[in-house]
């Protein structure tokens, strides 16, 4: 009776044998998994990879350079003007198609040097005329087309090929390079046009090698395309700064049509003429240390070339004049930071004045650049910032430090 009456005055808890200590094994297995939960994120954060730091520009995405551009375009026809890696200056007329006339020869060079690359300085290979374009030179001359005076089997090394077609502008050496690179006049336009695709010259075709035909239609926009294109190929740069052409195998040096070459900064250019294209010159000048490519089309009233010549003369020069060495921000100024993935965020200033080619009325477009380390001291340069074709090295302004154990440990987000 005694342990039944002390059994009786124990709490309900104890009565049962075991409710307080199942609580605790629950207890104990909340605290292990939350420990194993812990334990697991721990290690995840330990072990994903680490995100890249990111470089993001502080000051406007662009700036404009005062004031306002004014260029003597010409009255008539059309005409671009462009600074090669800055931009277009500018351009009038409407831009419609209209005969090249020797223009055309450009492209013929360009495609002939793509397929048979020359080295500067070098000859090339030689090649003969045929007996058929010999053939042809009474009816060339007849129809006043310009031209070199050949004979069957002449020889002539590709480097002088390429002077009598683009300094004397011979129509029949066009036919001929064409004929030597594809066979004939028809498969070698189907690559001038191929080639112009891959440029991007979406207003041009061609039906001829010499530009004689007046359905081979262009613009000055493409034309510009094109000519910035072919000046980068240090053979037809050569050739283009030839003021005059001098047969190998002897014979009358002649002088070329371009008259501005070596005036102006001019280091080549492609004069073309016919009676239904008018006056056309293609042209590229040195100014500033930078290129300028322009192209003056589809001058009336011209019973040459000269007319075109003389547009683009205070086209050019206006241009020249218009180019400066503008200043975009001072040299220590923060223009982009480091965001290191964690939150930090390390300012990056200029180690010199940000400079770029322009002229008035130009929007220059900034962006910065760079491989990011993951740690380094203050001071060391890291990224850069670009204006235009120009690049101005970024410096740390303090140090970019590893992350720290607690960095990894708090890191939100997927990377």
């Amino acid at each position: 009776m005694t342990g039944i009456a002390e059994r009786m005055l124990l709490p309900p808890a104890e009565q049962a044998g075991g409710p307080r200590r199942h609580t605790g094994r629950i207890l104990a297995i909340v605290c292990g998994a939350m420990g194993l939960l812990l334990l697991a994120l721990v290690v995840f954060q330990m072990v994903r990879p680490l995100p890249s730091a990111r470089l993001r520009l502080v000051t406007p995405a662009s700036r404009t350079v005062p004031g306002a551009l004014h260029l003597p375009w010409p009255a008539a026809g059309q005409a671009v003007i462009e600074v090669d890696g800055v931009g277009r200056m500018g351009a009038s007329g409407t831009g419609t198609p209209t005969p090249t006339a020797s223009v055309a020869k450009v492209m013929t060079a360009y495609v002939f040097l793509q397929d048979h690359p020359l080295r500067a300085g070098e000859e090339g290979p030689t090649y003969r005329i045929s007996p058929e374009e010999a053939a042809r030179l009474p009816w060339r001359i007849a129809r006043d087309e310009s031209h070199v005076d050949v004979v069957a089997n002449q020889p002539f090394t590709e480097r002088e090929a390429l002077e009598a077609l683009m300094v004397v502008s011979a129509n029949n050496i066009a036919h001929e390079l064409a004929r030597w690179d594809a066979g004939g006049d028809a498969p070698f336009a189907a690559k001038m046009n191929a080639t112009a695709r891959r440029l991007g010259m979406t207003a041009t075709r061609y039906t001829d090698p010499s530009g004689f035909d007046p359905t081979t239609v262009s613009t000055a926009a493409d034309q510009v395309r094109l000519f910035r294109a072919a000046m980068r190929v240090p053979a037809f740069a050569e050739v283009v700064s030839k003021p005059s052409f001098t047969p190998r195998t002897g014979g009358e040096t002649r002088a070329g049509s371009d008259t501005l070459l070596g005036s102006y900064g001019v280091i080549g250019g492609k004069t073309g003429y016919t009676s239904k294209a008018g006056g056309n010159y293609v042209f590229a000048a040195r100014s500033g240390g930078r290129l300028l490519v322009g192209a003056v089309m589809a001058q009336p009233q011209a019973t040459s070339s000269a007319v075109a010549i003389s547009a683009a003369q205070p086209l050019l020069v206006a241009a020249e004049n218009a180019l400066t060495r503008v200043t975009l921000a001072r040299s220590g100024a923060v223009l982009a930071r480091v965001d290191d993935g964690f939150g930090h965020r390390i300012p990056l200033a200029a180690t010199t004045p940000v400079t770029t080619t322009g002229w008035p009325g130009l929007t220059v477009r900034l962006r910065v650049v760079g491989e990011v380390p993951r740690h380094a001291p203050a001071g060391r340069t890291v990224a850069s910032v670009t204006a235009g074709p120009d690049r101005t090295p970024l410096r740390l302004t303090r140090p970019l430090h590893p992350p720290s154990l607690l960095d990894r440990l708090t890191r939100l987000g997927s990377t």
